[in-house]
């Protein structure tokens, strides 16, 4: 529908006051104050007392347009910050590492230290299973010969099974963060053969001086 209408300007006798009109949706015109409120959800089209337009105000957004375009400023700082932080994880991992080589050394050396970790949990790990597995045949005997099982026995297996179950769950960890360093430093690797194939100029043609 055609609406049209306008707050009134500033005392200019060679202006004109404007004057309010509008169409609302069910197609009845308002006039003066009444438009303002009468088409408050609607474009309006500013005039003056001889009916020239002055100037467009536009209809304000509904909820809808509103929650669209805070959902797509929300997108848009999402993916600035994100942009950012790439920013800055690129320029720390172009000013830590001077050549590809020195990514896997470092990857080698992370991984080895975990190694290393996981091989002295092992070894502890196999001491207090051998350890558990004795209690338990001698509870077993205890058991076979008509005894009950001690309460200090009981008590040294539920220790024993704890501890194994702690280091179980260590060397859980450590496997998975073998596998989480393997794999950030194989991302970093393929970074880092992109930032330096963006900022090595390729080779001049033969004869350019």
């Amino acid at each position: 529908a055609l609406l049209a209408a306008g707050p009134a300007l500033a005392a200019d006798p060679k202006a004109g006051l404007r004057i309010k009109k509008c169409q609302d949706a069910q197609g009845r015109w308002h006039y003066g104050d009444e438009a303002a409120d009468a088409c408050a959800q609607s474009k309006v089209i500013e005039l003056d007392t001889r009916g020239i337009k002055r100037g467009v105000i536009d209809a304000p957004l509904t909820e809808a347009e509103l929650k669209a375009r805070a959902a797509g400023f929300e997108e848009a700082e999402k993916a600035k910050k994100l942009a950012e932080q790439q920013k800055r994880r690129d320029d720390q991992l172009l000013a830590t590492y001077a050549v590809e080589d020195d990514l896997i050394l470092s990857r080698d050396r992370k991984l080895a230290d975990i190694d290393t970790q996981v091989k002295s949990s092992e070894s502890t790990l196999a001491s207090l299973q051998k350890s558990l597995d004795r209690i338990r045949a001698q509870a077993a005997d205890e058991q076979r010969g008509g005894k009950p099982v001690s309460e200090q026995t009981a008590k040294t297996i539920a220790a024993n099974e704890s501890q194994v179950a702690k280091h179980q769950a260590h060397i859980a960890d450590l496997k998975k963060e073998q596998e989480t360093v393997r794999a950030q430093f194989q991302t970093d690797i393929e970074r880092f053969r992109e930032l330096k194939g963006k900022t090595i100029a390729p080779p001049a043609p033969a004869g350019t001086p």
